[in-house]
């Protein structure tokens, strides 16, 4: 029993680099990537890059005689993304917000079949502003769960009701003992993005130039009011918790579902990772799948990821709001 919680704990570790490559994938975007890939114990490690040499020399190696120390080139700030990425990035226009005003969505993630954690979603308009929608996100795991990572995240991001542009996204990491700050600003105008972290070990800004910059839900939002076909691909680029990602979704094609609230018609939607701003994560999305509701509402119904041992499932269980689970069954 050791050796197995010390496999499962070394898991964990391993995932969160992924849960923050993922997780931060879209967080509300496609809704259950955070939930799936946001909760450190449910998603898959990233492979050591080398191992250290068993056998050093007895005797330390001589010197080059001319020996130039290489200082790292430090990024430029704000950082722009390479042109070649940027150019695969379309703009969008919303269509029919998927969402009302007061519905929650409410999903659990399981790995191995084991539930492991909760994701809420909720959405609202803003009491003193109602042109504007307010999205928020809780994430964490059960007791179970805690055993190994203890998670509990939470986001929260303002948006345009007209075009879904993000003015900001406040996000909570409490993660085992780590607990940060994050503030994403947006300045449209300026196409300048300003991210901020807190700890107890100080703050740290970076900079970004965007011309189309999203939160993780309203770029989740603006995703789910697109027109669906088997063969589209759609790429957006998001900014959340400490980087920047541009991910892309590939529509694969429609097929039929089956979770505890009933039977669906969805899409089959397969994510990438174009572009992260540190460079460390893009393989990590491979081996994902996402369900979309194939109807007007287009409702992220599971997600599905290899994990460090089987697999993570994260599956929409309920639904608080007007005419949630009837229509995704038409």
């Amino acid at each position: 029993m050791t050796g197995i919680a010390r496999k499962l704990a070394a898991g964990a570790r391993r995932v969160n680099v992924r849960g923050g490559a993922l997780a931060s994938i879209i967080a509300a975007a496609f809704m259950l990537i955070v939930v799936a890939t946001g909760a450190g114990v449910i998603a898959a490690p990233i492979l050591a890059s080398g191992a250290s040499n068993p056998d050093p020399p007895a005797q330390p190696q001589p010197a080059p005689p001319y020996k130039h120390r290489h200082l790292p080139t430090p990024a430029p700030t704000p950082m722009a993304l390479p042109p070649e990425v940027k150019a695969k990035v379309p703009a969008y226009k919303p269509g029919p917000i998927p969402f009302h005003d007061g519905e929650q969505l409410i999903y659990q993630a399981s790995w191995v079949g084991i539930p492991a954690a909760q994701a809420r979603l909720e959405f609202h308009k803003r009491p003193k502003d109602p042109s504007r929608w307010i999205g928020e996100i809780w994430i964490e795991t059960n007791p179970f769960a805690d055993v190994f990572y203890k998670m509990r995240d939470y986001v929260r991001e303002s948006m345009a009701g007209d075009t879904l542009h993000t003015s900001g996204v406040y996000l909570v990491q409490h993660e085992k003992s780590r607990l940060n700050y994050y503030d994403v600003t947006v300045d449209r105008p300026a196409q300048m993005v300003t991210i901020t972290k807190k700890n107890h070990k100080g703050t740290q800004s970076k900079e970004f130039i965007a011309s189309d910059p999203w939160g993780p839900i309203s770029g989740a939002m603006m995703a789910l009011t697109q027109n669906f076909a088997p063969g589209k691909t759609y790429a957006f680029d998001v900014f959340s918790g400490s980087q920047r990602y541009v991910f892309a979704f590939e529509v694969e094609k429609r097929e039929r579902i089956h979770l505890s609230l009933g039977d669906f018609d969805a899409w089959r939607i397969v994510p990438d990772v174009w572009y992260v701003s540190d460079g460390a994560m893009r393989s990590q999305v491979h081996g994902t799948v996402l369900w979309i509701s194939a109807d007007q509402r287009h409702l992220p119904l599971r997600i599905e990821a290899q994990a460090f041992i089987g697999h993570v499932r994260a599956d929409l269980i309920k639904i608080d709001g007007k005419d949630g689970v009837e229509s995704a069954q038409k």
